[in-house]
């Protein structure tokens, strides 16, 4: 470890301060007595020497978004190669004693401030700095929680020993925990990942036994020949160099060899050679493992050998990568008792409600457990629920394609009685949402034509200068273990015309301030260069989120500024000129123009602005109520569970 003075450059500047880099750069150029550069920079990239930075900021008042978190994020920068980072994790849970340096003190200040997770995240986020991450991703919490819940709800004895050959963070090896493991054991190929897994489990869990190793489990597997009552896992996906040459003959590959391009189903294998007979092994996956045809072979013998018990469809969204609806699979080892015929498919892939909420994923985890714990304690019929679950004997899944879809099968499965009162429920959700599009429409009929009239403007940085508005500095940390979850609000849900569509946890970018009613909400992000809705005020939902990735709050002095004054004209065309990028099109907030009215006169702008909100929420329902119900009409058209007018 370097003994140098701690520097930062211009971005982590900007974190201290909790403004944009275009604001450092601009103090640069404005004041003389800016710090100068340090020793260690580019020309492109120069850093500065933190105490005299933080000494700027004080003598400037510029109030500093500094903390012990923050400050040992910046120090482990200067100071600390990523190497070095799983050497410094048992200085975390204390079985390192602090040896007075910059670095572990630090860490020591960062623990008494924000606790040992939170403490370990920015370590690993050091660490992994120098690590390509590719096919890699957390396991978002509420996922965690669902695969460790499908766990105790087997019809198998509660496991006392859990095994996650690919633990990561240690999320899923924590929920294990939490539902009575009392042997914990993991393995990840990264050395900070099985440090930070190590630490955070002794210190969180002390009660229990934990054993992490470092290694390849597919390539240098840490426990040969051990088996434990469960595994939970969400292992790499679409791994490249996974070891097929070299494993070609190795004995995991009970149910066949594994192609190259079949990474997910070597740890699908992997995780069934760990469990006892008669274990189970819940395993996330990415989809297309159910469909590829180069795994066709091996969903066969996993069929065949009754070691797939269920396949679980979840939203997009529900855990990283965000974009991509994950699967969770079921499988249990076989043993002389397992004699069942049947397989269980869920599609929660569309259960969430109309505009993407995640607020009511517990009750939709619920029902996923529900249904497994039905079905795997034999109740058939307790476990078939149309449109959601079906059973299905595993001779009718085996085909030419073996396709483990969890849609095809439930389509397939439709009960006419089902799909006819649910089409009917949906036109007559869509004529409700009709009603209220036409409602929203009567209240901007009447407009008069205007004289021209020329609106003198001022930026929003003049406008925060003065007190008019105020740009909610944010700051991103992840949750500490155990703390409630919120509802996190995107930029793109602000585009989407919606409410939040994410919660706190593990992996997810957010804000730690709470969003307040009345605060303008605005998305960093434009589809376009044309004038996209992406701003309106803080209301129902929004109260209590926090900010996510892509958003932007400001709090007006409403004695000044009506809030939807200024959430109307930021997305007028005079505010292209803030906008930047080829692609991906994003806002400069400090840029925007808004126009100087006196409060009276802002206020039937506000109110219309209000009105073409309302309009917008209620195109956008009714347009996805549209979409649903002839979703819904034509698939029970083309499954002949419904027929035509005549």
């Amino acid at each position: 470890m370097s003994d140098s003075t701690p520097t930062v450059a211009a971005a982590e500047i900007a974190r201290l301060a909790g403004v944009t880099r275009a604001t450092v750069s601009n103090w640069r150029r404005r004041h003389t007595d800016f710090p100068a550069p340090v020793a260690g920079g580019t020309e492109s990239r120069p850093v500065f020497d933190l105490g005299e930075v933080q000494e700027w900021l004080h003598g400037h008042g510029v109030r500093s978004a500094d903390s012990p978190v923050q400050r040992l994020r910046t120090i482990l920068r200067a100071e600390v190669d990523p190497s070095e980072v799983p050497a410094l994790m048992s200085v975390v849970s204390g079985r390192d004693v602090a040896d007075g340096t910059t670095v572990q003190t630090a860490i020591h200040d960062a623990v008494a401030e924000a606790g040992i997770k939170a403490t370990l995240d920015v370590l690993a986020e050091r660490g992994l700095d120098a690590v390509p991450s590719t096919g890699v991703y957390p396991t978002d919490s509420p996922v965690a929680a669902l695969m460790a819940d499908l766990l105790a709800a087997a019809s198998s004895p509660k496991p006392q020993s859990v095994l996650d050959p690919a633990c990561g963070s240690g999320a899923l090896l924590i929920e294990a925990a939490r539902i009575g493991a009392s042997t914990l054991a993991g393995q990840d190929v990264l050395a900070v990942q099985a440090a930070r897994s190590a630490s955070l489990l002794r210190v969180e869990l002390p009660g229990v036994g934990v054993e992490v190793r470092t290694g390849d489990s597919l390539l240098s597997d840490a426990f040969p020949g051990e088996q434990f009552d469960a595994i939970l896992s969400n292992p790499p996906y679409a791994q490249r160099d996974w070891g097929a040459d070299q494993l070609a003959l190795d004995l995991r590959w009970e149910y066949s060899v594994p192609p190259r391009g079949e990474s997910e189903l070597a740890w699908v294998q992997h995780a069934l050679s760990h469990v006892h007979p008669g274990g189970t092994a819940i395993v996330l996956l990415p989809p297309a493992v159910a469909s590829r045809t180069s795994g066709r072979r091996i969903r066969m013998e996993l069929l065949r050998a009754n070691a797939l018990r269920a396949v679980i469809a979840l939203p997009p969204g529900a855990s990283t990568p965000k974009q991509v609806g994950l699967q969770i699979w079921v499988l249990r080892r076989p043993d002389s008792a397992a004699t069942s015929e049947f397989v269980l498919f869920t599609d929660a892939a569309r259960a969430l409600d109309a505009e993407g909420s995640q607020s009511d994923w517990q009750s939709l985890a619920e029902r996923v457990t529900d249904t497994w714990r039905a079905f795997d304690h034999g109740d058939m019929e307790a476990a078939t629920i149309a449109g959601f679950t079906a059973v299905v004997r595993v001779m009718d899944v085996i085909d030419d394609e073996i396709d483990l879809t969890p849609a095809r099968r439930v389509r397939a499965a439709v009960d006419p009685h089902s799909v006819a009162a649910s089409a009917h429920a949906a036109i007559e959700l869509l004529g409700g949402h009709l009603a209220e599009l036409r409602t929203a429409a009567e209240t901007v009929e009447r407009w008069s034509p205007g004289g021209n009239l020329t609106l003198r403007t001022a930026t929003v940085g003049d406008l925060e200068r003065g007190g008019a508005v105020q740009l909610v500095p944010l700051t991103a940390e992840d949750q500490a273990v155990g703390s409630p979850q919120r509802p996190v609000l995107s930029g793109r849900d602000l585009l989407a015309g919606r409410g939040p569509s994410g919660l706190t946890g593990p992996g997810v970018h957010a804000s730690t301030e709470v969003i307040r009613e009345g605060d303008i909400l605005v998305s960093r992000f434009r589809d376009d260069h044309g004038a996209a809705p992406g701003a309106r005020v803080a209301e129902g939902a929004d109260v209590g989120a926090v900010p996510g990735a892509g958003v932007i709050v400001f709090r007006a002095d409403p004695t000044r500024l009506d809030p939807w004054f200024f959430a109307g004209f930021i997305g007028s065309p005079d505010n292209s000129a803030a906008m930047f990028g080829a692609t991906t099109i994003r806002i400069d907030p400090t840029r925007l123009r808004i126009p100087i009215l006196r409060l009276e006169d802002q206020k039937p702008y506000a109110e219309a602005f209000r009105q073409l909100h309302l309009l917008r929420v209620a195109a956008a329902r009714t347009a996805d109520a549209a979409q649903r119900a002839a979703e819904l009409i034509g698939t029970g058209l083309t499954a002949g569970a419904i027929e035509p007018p005549r």
